[in-house]
């Protein structure tokens, strides 16, 4: 079973964190605790959870739709910020009538193999040499503002596992499934994202026929620490508007 959160009441949000990360990525937005009810795991191989077998893309979307059902909520929103975006649109391919609606923030719908490859090579090395400074590297690149450095930095825990979980996103293409999609989609991307550049979400967004787009300004990958407020807003404005 996965660590969770969950706090508040009222309908429910699940919200997955990226690569390398934990579920405390997500307290900038635990305030939207007062609207809603927010479901906030720890994926295997990351954070608290102790799973650490089967790393895959896949089992990442099995293990929360699992929490939902021994949870007893049979749908939800789905919020997921890079790996935990690309868990998200998972979760709809297995199983679409979970999903209230999707909420896709610096993520991507494309990982190609090469490149992908050649960048764990290098984080790997880096990993086995000084995982603090590979910390470090992780954190300065997911930020424009590097005021927020100690902050974000305290949202990462590089396990063991870092780099399986790293690799077991290459190769996805959910391009195929996007002009299917039956749900409202909220799209979330930021100007100055050096990980999943902003033209990804340019690019989901022509595939996605009923899609809101929001771009954040001079902000990075980390846009849920960032733009927290405005973050926190467009959430509420969205479920607002379709609930």
């Amino acid at each position: 079973m996965l660590v969770y959160q969950d706090i508040g009441k009222g309908i429910p949000i699940v919200f997955i964190h990226g690569l390398g990360s934990k579920k405390e990525a997500w307290e900038p937005q635990h305030e939207l605790a007062h609207y809603y009810r927010l479901i906030i795991p720890d994926l295997r191989g990351h954070g608290e959870t102790e799973i650490e077998r089967d790393i895959s893309v896949n089992s990442f979307a099995l293990d929360i739709i699992q929490l939902l059902e021994y949870l007893e909520i049979p749908s939800a929103y789905i919020c997921g910020l890079s790996l935990g975006g690309i868990i998200a649109q998972e979760i709809y391919r297995c199983c679409p009538d979970m999903v209230k609606g999707l909420i896709l923030a610096n993520t991507t719908a494309y990982i190609p193999s090469l490149l992908s490859f050649h960048t764990i090579y290098l984080s790997q090395q880096l990993f086995l040499r000084d995982k603090q400074k590979l910390l470090a590297q992780i954190v300065e690149t997911s930020l424009y503002d590097q005021s927020y450095r100690d902050e974000a930095a305290k949202v990462f825990h590089l396990r063991d596992t870092y780099i399986q979980c790293a690799i077991a996103p290459v190769g996805i293409n959910y391009y195929p499934v996007l002009p299917f999609i039956k749900k409202p989609v909220l799209l979330i991307g930021s100007t100055h994202d050096k990980v999943t550049p902003l033209i990804n979400l340019v690019m989901m967004r022509r595939f996605i026929k009923d899609s809101h787009y929001v771009s954040f300004k001079h902000t990075g990958h980390l846009s849920n620490i960032e733009q927290k407020d405005s973050f926190n807003q467009t959430i509420l404005r969205f479920i607002e508007k379709i609930a």
